[in-house]
């Protein structure tokens, strides 16, 4: 049979995403090659929402432009992306398998989460699909109407979140910090579960991508109070986290989640696949993230496209995981907040530079606590309060994060 000219070939072998292991440099990519092999789209969570969306939408046009291909989609779920890209990783480097997977991977590498059997930095990067602002929705019903409601409120409010370790749940706990929001984070709602259980009063908001929660809030069940990136049209109207954070460990988290947004939807492979093979999968993502039908239908769906490609993909995942030390110290931080903190009911013993610092006894020992401006609630005879109002002798219940400046995330006093 008549070889085929590279630029065809490549089209072909775009439409590829990986399962037999092949010599790499010597297989070159016919129609014969291609043409009956079935290309696996691993994605890294349970059907419905915004990843299985996207993926069985770029599934069904890389099949379109490899001609006698076929691309099959695998959901994979499980502890925040983290199994079905362990999958990925270790699949045969033969350009048979691709997939999607959610970007709060980054965050889990960074933190060197238990369990993960991958390198991002090592991917076979094809493209990412889309520019992803985030967006804190709550439930019409949940008697909350703005970002400020939620940074007074008494009690925790709950939020919904894919999983420990996903985008959303290492998102929200970030915001929390940075803004000093009282909530607590409640995993295991993948897919469109968050809605639902907004819907069913379980939890009162959950934070996502703006194009898995826009429908929720156009049919009328939830609101947008607060979000990252974005900069145009209705979501511009919404409170950006810029916006509102007073302190550098504020912008540095406003910035890091900043960079997540610019990765939406991202697909990869294993890494090692050929480099021929992965300049035509490249190329056949690029035409189907292209193709004017694909993007009638993204329309449709009210999902965004706005692709990049290869290289660039791999640079700025790149950039993603070179966080200065002071970074990744303020993200463990964070992540572990919950596990640090340490609660008990004192009389403040002193008050210093108008409420920037408390002193108190804990257990027969004196703890000096740092009050933020913008991470600690203070609350005075059951109402939201300044800090620059604690008196000495105030009885107060005090949540604080134990270690170094002893941060208060919650004075709560009576008079």
């Amino acid at each position: 049979m008549k070889r085929l000219r590279r630029p065809l070939a490549a089209v072909l072998y775009v439409i590829f995403g990986a399962a037999v292991l092949l010599p790499s440099s010597k297989v070159s990519a016919d129609d014969e090659f291609f043409d009956g092999k079935t290309i696996t789209y691993i994605v890294a969570t349970k059907p419905g929402g915004g990843y299985d969306t996207y993926g069985r939408l770029i599934a069904k046009y890389l099949e379109k432009h490899l001609p006698g291909a076929r691309v099959i989609v695998k959901n994979v779920p499980g502890a925040g992306h983290i199994i079905g890209t362990n999958q990925l990783y270790h699949a045969k480097p033969d350009g048979l398998t691709i997939g999607s997977f959610n970007t709060g991977l980054i965050y889990a590498q960074l933190l060197k989460r238990e369990g993960i059997r991958f390198d991002l930095r090592q991917m076979s990067w094809i493209g990412k699909a889309a520019s992803e602002p985030r967006v804190l929705v709550v439930g019409i019903d949940s008697g909350i109407a703005s970002i400020q409601d939620l940074q007074r409120a008494a009690d925790p409010v709950r939020l919904a979140s894919s999983g420990i370790g996903t985008s959303s749940h290492n998102e929200t706990a970030l915001l929390g910090h940075a803004l000093g929001l009282n909530v607590k984070i409640i995993p295991g709602y993948g897919g469109t579960e968050g809605e639902m259980g907004i819907m069913r009063g379980e939890v009162a908001g959950t934070l996502g991508s703006y194009s898995s929660l826009r429908p929720f809030v156009d049919n009328g069940f939830g609101r947008m109070v607060l979000r990252v990136g974005g900069d145009s049209g209705a979501i511009g109207s919404v409170p950006t986290v810029r916006d509102l954070v007073s302190d550098n460990d504020g912008r540095a988290i406003a910035a890091l989640i900043e960079s997540q947004t610019e990765l939406g939807r991202l697909t990869a492979g294993p890494p090692g696949i050929p480099s021929d093979r992965l300049a035509l999968l490249r190329g056949a993502y690029e035409k189907a993230l292209s193709d004017a039908d694909l993007r009638q239908q993204a329309n449709r769906l009210s999902i965004p496209i706005d692709p990049l490609f290869g290289e660039a993909v791999a640079a700025n995942v790149g950039l993603a995981l070179t966080q200065p030390p002071a970074s990744v110290a303020l993200l463990a931080s964070v992540m572990n907040a919950d596990a640090a903190t340490t609660s008990v009911k004192a009389d403040l013993l002193e008050v210093t530079a108008k409420g920037k610092r408390i002193r108190f006894h804990e257990r027969g020992k004196t703890v000096v606590s740092k009050v933020s401006g913008s991470r600690t609630r203070v609350f005075i005879a059951g109402r939201a309060d300044d800090r620059a109002n604690l008196k000495k002798g105030m009885t107060c219940r005090i949540k604080y994060l134990a270690g170094g400046d002893n941060e208060a995330r919650l004075i709560d006093c009576g008079d």
